[in-house]
């Protein structure tokens, strides 16, 4: 576990990013993932906190120059290569992964409050699908919540990302 914490510089375009995302998807009136909402405070606020998680992922494992390269949303896409970034509002909350998602991927999860950026932890795609893991939190949105405990240390998701 890595608290991060945001230079202005990296404060501003990761802010700057999720706007940009908000207003894409509004002008191209593209529905929120999951059932989450396509419009509005929540759904802004959602890109906001996806953004500054991507950051600092990106950040800690020297990834920058992949930093924000799509214009459009790709459903089963990488934030980053390999990686997939998750961002909850909660420190104590799990790592959560759809059901369709691609298991190849590497998954990370950030944790953002008002206070402090937590990035946890790592797991691959393969170790995340345990139909143990599967809970439903909101109606229709079925998925993988991976507890804390069962992530790998940042270090060697490091490391992969220095050898790749």
């Amino acid at each position: 576990m890595v608290e991060f914490v945001f230079t202005n510089d990296q404060r501003t375009k990761a802010y700057q990013e999720g706007l940009r995302r908000q207003e894409f998807n509004e002008s191209k009136k593209i529905k929120g993932r999951n059932k989450a909402p396509a419009r509005g405070k929540r759904a802004q606020q959602m890109h906001l906190l996806g953004a500054a998680a991507e950051m600092a992922v990106a950040v800690y494992l020297g990834l920058e120059d992949y930093l924000y390269l799509q214009e459009k949303p790709v459903r089963g896409s990488c934030d980053l290569p390999g990686i997939d970034v998750k961002c909850r509002s909660r420190h104590n909350y799990d790592l959560l992964v759809q059901l369709d998602d691609k298991p190849d991927k590497n998954f990370v999860l950030v944790t953002i409050d008002e206070q402090r950026t937590i990035i946890h932890g790592w797991i691959t795609g393969h170790e995340a699908m345990k139909k143990e893991w599967i809970k439903e939190f909101v109606p229709g949105r079925a998925c993988y919540a991976v507890p804390q405990e069962n992530l790998r240390p940042l270090e060697e998701l490091k490391c992969l990302a220095v050898a790749a």
